[in-house]
């Protein structure tokens, strides 16, 4: 009996801490959810099996098959390296299971979380959804050579996103015989020379990826985008070392200035100038 009572005070602790987590903590606690919700009673799709999804899916499973060979080789292609492990694609059935998995972006259409990649219904409806693969895939590459962790502590949030955008867009193959400018909006230019998206370079913040809607801020994605083809473009060589360095766990501070000679602020303010003198 004297040993009850200490049982309940410890029982009543635990339940006040995980409450007090759950009200003060909310993307945690839906972090450590996400992270170990099991992926167990998605399908895989007999005609590929890096194709995994939820059964009422298999349609998009199946329109993903007729290209996924596609978006894996432009990835490898771009970034002249292969995927260290075998591509896993998750293919939700709804937005709602999709959430699930990824909980910091209520309405983006897909995404790799906890080193698996995930794509919603969104996915197959909006947009291009080879785009979007490859988009993703390339987040994946990254991961299967660094890891969760380094990939997010390593590599700055506008570079993740940013390299992304850039093998979506068909990597050098986008920006070839054309300048960077030619590609870029009157919008997007005043955007970028306006200084208000200066943030987008120096957040590590995920949420800042998203508008308050939970959909995905194209216009950061973009400008980030066209900032890695301006790096790029500037030396090709050097921007095929950058990668090899990312690639190998160097962090990207040091990555960039054993290829480049140079930190992000010295392009950035190369890049505002070109475009200030093109304007």
């Amino acid at each position: 009996m004297k040993f009850k009572k200490p049982i309940i005070w410890a029982i009543s602790l635990v339940i006040i801490c995980v409450v007090a987590l759950a009200i003060t903590q909310p993307v945690l606690v839906k972090a450590i959810l996400a992270k170990y919700k099991s992926t167990d009673h998605f399908l895989v799709l007999q005609a590929d099996n890096r194709i995994r999804y939820e059964a009422p899916a298999k349609r998009s499973a199946l329109i993903l098959s007729g290209f996924l060979n596609d978006s894996q080789g432009v990835v490898e292609h771009a970034l002249n390296a292969n995927f260290k492990k075998p591509v896993e694609i998750y293919i939700c059935a709804s937005q709602e299971s999709f959430n699930e998995y990824v909980f910091l972006s209520k309405n983006v259409r897909g995404a790799v979380y906890w080193g698996k990649l995930f794509l919603s219904p969104g996915a197959f409806n909006i947009g291009s959804t080879k785009r979007l693969t490859t988009h993703e895939l390339t987040h994946y590459l990254f991961y299967t050579h660094l890891g969760e962790k380094a990939h997010m502590e390593g590599v700055p949030l506008w570079f993740r996103e940013g390299i992304a955008e850039f093998v979506a867009n068909g990597g050098a193959d986008y920006t070839f015989k054309k300048e960077v400018l030619e590609l870029m909006s009157h919008k997007e230019r005043e955007a970028y020379l306006s200084g208000k998206l200066n943030f987008w370079f120096f957040t590590q913040n995920a949420r800042d990826a998203v508008t308050k809607d939970g959909v995905v801020n194209w216009l950061l994605y973009r400008i980030g985008a066209l900032f890695v083809h301006f790096i790029h473009d500037s030396n090709p060589q050097e921007f095929d070392n950058l990668i090899k360095l990312l690639l190998s766990g160097i962090e990207f501070g040091k990555a960039l200035q054993e290829s480049y000679g140079k930190d992000t602020e010295s392009l950035l303010k190369e890049f505002t100038l070109y475009l200030s003198y093109e304007t």
